[in-house]
């Protein structure tokens, strides 16, 4: 027993690939997302929340979003791979996403625990300083999931 105890830990392996700061991250088939104006949209990428950003990339076109976890005020799933996003001033849809109802969990997880820091320091929270925008109820139509975001 007291050989162990004076062993030196083993040093940790060194990742390569991994990046720091990444708490989740999966592949999507493509999101849509509308902050003012047009929405954006893009297919096959990844979302991921690094420290206390979400962040979501797409290929085609190659773009990327971020939002701070702070602002997010609505996650929900609405269909069997859908996931909506919500803040006062943006709206996020994510398409194809498997498990979706593990990772809303986990994303509501990562906000909740990103705001006591921010409400412990005394900031003002978005939805307390800035109206909400779109707060309708999510109708998608199998024929054009468009429907959901208005243009003008």
């Amino acid at each position: 027993m007291a050989l162990q105890l004076l062993k030196r830990p083993r040093p940790l392996p060194a990742f390569r690939d991994e990046e720091n700061g990444i708490y989740a991250q999966w592949k999507i088939k493509g999101f849509f997302y509308r902050k003012s104006g047009l929405p954006k949209m893009s297919v096959k990428g990844t979302a991921r929340v690094k420290y206390s950003q979400l962040i979501v990339e797409g290929k085609l076109p190659h773009f990327q979003i971020s939002t701070n976890l702070v602002n997010i005020g609505y996650v929900e799933h609405v269909d069997q791979d859908i996931l909506d996003v919500r803040g006062c001033d943006f709206r996020l849809l994510i398409f194809g996403v498997q498990y979706v109802e593990i990772i809303r969990d986990w994303l509501r997880f990562l906000v909740i625990r990103q705001r006591i820091p921010h409400s412990l320091l005394g900031l003002p929270f978005d939805w307390q300083v800035k109206p909400v925008k779109d707060d309708k109820e999510l109708k998608i139509s199998k024929i054009s999931p468009f429907q959901c975001f208005k243009i003008w």
